[in-house]
């Protein structure tokens, strides 16, 4: 066992300062080596170093040139891992987005590809430069940088800070803001990370153990038991061809503006996106994932509505893919169903929902070869991944439809219309969605003949999730639409092939 060492963040501080400061008074402005002793509170652990948003680095209207950004992200790496206290520091790859600003949920996505287990992303909040000579030689600047730290297994923010500094020398403006602000910067804001990071290390070592099947707490070092759930629960080898016509919409709502939480939608939306690419098929560029607050009912209908039917129309043998995981609820005044977006209001659900009667019409007017839909959602109101107008009473709610005896479509939904959809909390996941995920690994090929198709992973969901429910205490029977009597052919449609 290691003990804390104490006044760190001051010698770092001299050492970092005292370099920036000799380079300023010298007329070289090359980036001073910063020559950090070891630590004894080594964490092992992987840092990576994520984007650093430079947008606001602009003087005279045109933005500091150069390569900005990642300069700002090696400065942050070499002088963490000159600390010697983290397992490895690294600068995240990510792939090229064309015109397009990254997104979060793909930031976090490639950090955990690449084994991380700590995520450092950063943004300029401010940027004033005053050039002191008449030929711009020597400028006044003021930098303005915050850093944000997140859990790669949990996605959890768990530090941040933001730091000023001004500077003046002469010099050009790059040079001035890589060469003496940035590490001035790194000064104040690295030592406190490192103490934050060092002392979360010492409690998890000191800290109880978690219960058998408790969630763990999402702070620096939450999250070993998600990742060993993903390990576990990673989609199977294969060998299903590339489909270029094959298109998806995922949803996921974990986190609702006024309404309950729903456990797990999020991570489910996600495991449901890694198994469309990596052992059904389809293609990246051709996947939709929408979570919490994006979630909205202009998105959901833009969407289903416009960017599906585009997408379809040209390909008529085109697959559609479309995975729910959220709050359902109940109309009573007319025992609808509705799909209930990040900021809908169950008392008024025409207006602010979207009716799965709706969705069910829009995915059957595609001329598509076959659709498939998976919801993790229930419609009684009576809890679960359900809710219901304040004072109105549980109900029974059919998710069967008479449109879907004549169409090309697959329904897979949760629960029956008077039960609750569950929570798996053992797993991390949605009880339906951990099955049905687990059957397409390959626990669903009763005949061993290396694929899966719909009969068979239903005739496998259905008894596991009503196994597990019931050692809950609850009541949940997945269910297959339209009826195995009329899905015909539709139940031998085969939706992944595995390595045999």
């Amino acid at each position: 066992m290691f003990t804390q060492t104490s006044g760190h963040s001051s010698w770092f501080l001299r050492i970092l300062l005292g370099a920036v400061l000799a380079s300023a008074c010298t007329p070289s402005i090359a980036p001073p080596f910063l020559t950090v002793p070891a630590k004894e509170q080594e964490v092992p652990i992987v840092l990576t170093i994520g984007p650093i948003d430079t947008g606001k680095l602009v003087y005279d209207d045109a933005p500091v040139g150069g390569p900005v950004e990642s300069s700002i992200q090696r400065t942050l790496r070499d002088t963490l891992s000159r600390t010697n206290v983290f397992k490895d520091v690294g600068i995240l790859n990510l792939p090229p987005q064309a015109g397009e600003k990254t997104d979060p949920e793909q930031i976090l996505a490639a950090a955990r590809s690449q084994h991380a287990d700590l995520l450092l992303v950063g943004e300029v909040k401010e940027f004033q430069a005053e050039s002191m000579a008449f030929l711009g030689s020597e400028y006044s600047v003021l930098t303005r940088l915050k850093l944000q730290l997140y859990n790669v297994h949990t996605g959890a923010l768990v530090w941040k800070k933001t730091e000023n500094v001004k500077v003046a020398h002469e010099g050009s403006l790059q040079e001035i803001v890589l060469n003496v602000a940035v590490p001035s910067l790194s000064a104040g804001l690295l030592p406190p990370l490192i103490d934050h990071v060092q002392a979360e290390y010492l409690a998890s070592l000191r800290g109880p153990r978690i219960a058998a099947g408790a969630v763990e707490p999402f702070g620096v070092f939450g999250g070993a038991e998600l990742a060993k759930i993903d390990a576990e629960l990673a989609p199977p080898t294969g060998m299903t061809p590339p489909k270029d016509h094959a298109y998806a919409v995922i949803v996921g709502i974990e986190d609702y503006r006024d309404l309950p939480k729903v456990d797990y939608a999020k991570r489910d939306a996600e495991m449901v996106r890694k198994y469309l690419v990596k052992a059904l098929g389809y293609r990246e560029q051709n996947i939709v994932t929408i979570l919490n607050d994006r979630v909205t009912k202009s998105q959901l209908e833009a969407r289903f509505e416009k960017w599906l039917p585009k997408q379809v129309s040209e390909s008529r043998d085109a697959e559609v893919f479309v995975y729910y995981g959220g709050h359902g609820a109940p109309d009573p005044n007319t025992n609808q169903a509705f799909l209930v977006p990040y900021d809908g209001d169950p008392a008024f659900l025409e207006t602010t929902a979207y009716p799965l009667r709706r969705l069910y019409q829009v995915l059957g007017d595609l001329p598509a070869k076959q659709v498939m839909l998976v919801m993790d959602s229930c419609f009684s109101g009576a809890g679960g991944r359900s809710v219901i107008a304040k004072g109105a009473r549980p109900m029974l709610i059919t998710v069967e439809d008479p449109l879907l005896a004549s169409q090309n479509m697959v329904v897979l939904a949760a629960a029956a219309g008077n039960q609750i959809s569950s929570a798996f909390p053992e797993k991390r996941h949605g009880l339906f969605t951990y099955y049905f995920l687990k059957g397409l690994q390959g626990e669903a090929d009763a005949d061993k003949d290396g694929a899966v198709d719909v009969a068979e992973l239903y005739a496998y969901l259905k008894p596991q999730v009503e196994t597990a429910a019931r050692r809950m205490h609850a009541e949940q029977s997945p269910q297959l639409l339209p009826g195995t009597d009329l899905l015909k052919e539709r139940a031998k449609l085969r939706l992944v092939d595995l390595k045999r």
